[in-house]
Formats: structure tokens, sequence, C-alpha cells
């Protein structure tokens, strides 16, 4: 895998998607056999690939390379790019948290979360967009963040209706190009995986109004279109600093 990393780096990430969409898979499959809870089963098991994935980034020393590092002094200022992150990573939240859930509930979604969030961030905006970003900043940010949002297909086989499907990749899509277009600025992507993991977090344990919640994916969808434009340009400002070629500007 090694190899595959430097040598091929996109099949590398295509690799280590499959890798995940089938732990997930097979984690649901558990969980129907031994009547467990999905989340429990899931999480754990992706818990465990977490543990793996970092275990095989620090033998290869490649945390700085996919971006799992602090935020230095000299970066300060670009952490201010976050704070639209926190806006939407709070929204969720205000529909009140989901009564009905068992303190057992909320600890198996919020276990879960944190798997879902640190890898997908490592392989989207790690693997893929580094793979694709040493020949075009254009396709890293637009490819990784698109990949990200169509991929949540697979939740059908978890029990998704159609519609909420389709809400789910909406707000996925312009999410995953807000955090392609950060890691693009900051080279981090610590950032992403706390966003992830608490945006997710929210969107399991509130309430679920069927109404509120497409109020609620506009609202996103719309926030990220006008924060993705901003950073988009912010992008482009650089590259033409430093003579890039390979992103064009927004017209």
């Amino acid at each position: 895998m090694k190899k595959l990393m430097e040598t091929k780096p996109i099949l590398h990430a295509v690799i280590w998607i499959i890798i995940y969409i089938v732990t997930v898979n097979v984690g649901d499959a558990l969980s129907e056999m031994t009547g467990v809870g999905a989340n429990t089963v899931t999480g754990t098991m992706l818990i465990a690939l977490s543990i793996v994935l970092a275990l095989y980034l620090k033998k290869n020393k490649k945390f700085d390379t996919y971006g799992i590092k602090g935020i230095t002094k000299a970066d300060f200022r670009k952490t201010l790019f976050y704070v639209p992150l926190i806006l939407l990573a709070f929204m969720q939240y205000t529909a009140g948290i989901n009564i009905e859930l068992s303190i057992t509930e909320i600890a198996a979604a919020c276990f879960l979360m944190i798997g879902v969030g640190f890898i997908e961030e490592v392989v989207f905006r790690g693997f893929l967009f580094q793979g694709i970003h040493a020949k075009s900043a254009n396709r890293a940010i637009l490819i990784s963040g698109i990949t990200f949002g169509i991929g949540h297909i697979v939740n059908l086989l978890r029990g998704y209706a159609y519609m909420e499907q389709m809400e789910q990749i909406i707000v996925a899509v312009g999410i995953g190009i807000t955090l392609s277009l950060l890691v693009a600025i900051t080279k981090s992507i610590v950032p992403g995986i706390l966003f992830h993991i608490v945006f997710n977090i929210g969107g399991t344990i509130t309430k679920q109004d069927a109404s509120q919640q497409i109020y609620m994916m506009i609202a996103i969808v719309i926030i990220s279109a006008f924060y993705a434009t901003y950073l988009y340009r912010y992008v482009y400002s650089i590259c033409a600093t430093l003579q890039c070629e390979e992103v064009t500007p927004v017209k």
C-alpha cells in the first residue's frame, strides 16, 4: 500500500473508500444478525478502522502530508475561515435533542460519528484531495467534494428513504466542496474532522421534523454556496500571487 500511496495516489484513495464502505456494510449486517444496535456494532468497527488508519499514517510518516496537524501561529489568521463552520455545525441542534433517545443510544451515535468523521475526512480531504491536487487544484476541490457527497448514496442500503437520501447528498456535496476549499487554504483537515463529527452527531440525535429538515437543508446549502464562493476567490487570489495556472477565478 505504501508504494501505491506514492505512485498511484488516486487508486490508493479509492481502495480506502472501498474499505470504508465494506466496513460499514459488514457492521450493519452483523448488527442484523446479532440484534445489537447498528450504531454500536458499526461504530465499534469504524473506531477500529480509524485506529488502523491512524497507525498506517504514523508508520508511513504521512500525518502532515494529509493534513493531520495543528494550526500554527503563522496560520492563526486562517482559522477565521472556520467561523461559518461553527454556524453550520450547530444549526441542527436548534431543533432540540430527541428526548426519545436513551443515553446509551446517544452515546452509540456519538461513537459511530467519531469514526465516520475521522475516516471520511482522511480519505476524501486527505488521500483523494492530495492525490488529485498535485495535478489540478480545481479538480481536487470539485472531485473530492462531489465524490464525498455522491458517496452518501450507499446509505440507501441502510434503510434511508429516497428523498431523505437526496437531501443528504445535496448537503454533503455543498459541505464537501467547502471543506476541500478550507484544506486548500489551511493545509489542515483537523478542523474539518471536528466539524464533521459535531455536524453528524447533530443530524443523528436531534428531533427529525420533515418540514424543518427541508428548511434546514436550504439554509445549509445557501450558507455553503456563499461560503464556498468566498473561499474559492481566496484560493484563486493566492494562486494568482504564486503564478499558479491550475485554478481559474469564479466569474
